[in-house]
């Protein structure tokens, strides 16, 4: 089985030197020259074990993809009707999409082009920082959690990705894991991009974790509105073992701004509040999260 992969930033990056070194045959469509070029000629992965320099089979060119039987989608969520556009036509008759990518709506993008049996969703809390062109460092530990409508699909990737050595489980309610991570990142991400600070330096500012908190209550009751049931408390925990577990870790947020890049905040906090405003549930931290998070952007682009 071969898998692809969209995207050779830091996470896909990472995925890549998975395969790599389980020799997993695989091939990176990456639309940054530079980026694929990295990619191809040699890529180190600072691991806790020692660095990880690897070589992969990359291009700009979206037929690398199409020898491929499962295709992971590690863009931007903005980014993933366009990925999706480029990728279709080279996708082999069968292949597996699947979506580990923040934020909300990325599945139902995916579904106008590929058939919902051969799409699969869920989350990654495996984290990844690039810290140059050619290093990505290890973030922390975590897990793949995924599910799907097609049972044989669902199993093809928990194989594959087993076989890479990465932690992986299944769900039979993918949107439910899609929503609770999107909770996660909206209680993580943008307090992370604003303060400039790794996750597991949020555990030790009182202010922010109040924030969290206030933010977190926020998307429970948002998320019910759209027929996600999810506990508060629960979810609280989950945010601050994700920020124990990828304590070194710079969220993807934090390393856009830094870059000058857009950021993903419409998808997950902004996110929140629309559907909040749609459901008449009042969500003004998600609010000003995203439009301080906006403003940022601005500022780091001019």
């Amino acid at each position: 089985m071969k898998a692809g992969i969209v995207g050779g930033g830091a996470v896909g990056s990472l995925f890549a030197s998975f395969f790599n070194s389980a020799g997993i045959a695989y091939a990176v469509y990456e639309k940054d020259p530079r980026a694929a070029r990295a990619l191809a000629e040699g890529l180190t992965v600072r691991m806790p074990s020692g660095d990880r320099v690897f070589r992969s089979e990359a291009s700009g060119a979206p037929d690398i993809l199409s020898s491929c039987d499962v295709v992971f989608l590690f863009v931007k969520s903005y980014s993933t009707g366009e990925a999706m556009d480029d990728i279709a036509p080279f996708l082999r008759g069968g292949a597996v999409v699947v979506s580990l990518q923040n934020g909300i709506g990325n599945r139902e993008t995916i579904e106008r082009l590929v058939p919902p049996e051969r799409v699969v969703c869920g989350s990654v809390t495996i984290g990844a920082t690039r810290v140059d062109e050619r290093t990505v460092v290890y973030g922390g530990s975590g897990s793949v959690v995924i599910g799907g409508p097609n049972a044989g699909a669902v199993e093809s990737v928990r194989a594959l990705l087993e076989s890479a050595n990465v932690p992986v489980e299944t769900h039979g309610l993918p949107d439910e894991v899609i929503w609770r991570k999107a909770v996660i990142n909206a209680a993580i991400n943008p307090l992370g991009a604003l303060l400039d600070v790794p996750n597991g330096r949020l555990l030790e500012l009182p202010d922010a974790l109040i924030v969290q908190e206030s933010v977190i209550k926020e998307c429970v009751p948002v998320a019910a509105a759209k027929g996600i049931a999810l506990d508060a408390v629960e979810m609280m925990e989950a945010t601050r073992e994700v920020c124990r577990k990828t304590a070194a870790n710079l969220c993807s947020m934090l390393q856009d701004l830094r870059a000058g890049r857009r950021t993903e905040i419409d998808s997950i906090n902004g996110a929140f509040a629309r559907f909040g405003r749609e459901a008449g549930v009042a969500a003004p931290y998600n609010e000003l999260l995203a439009r301080l998070v906006r403003a940022k952007e601005r500022e780091a682009s001019s």
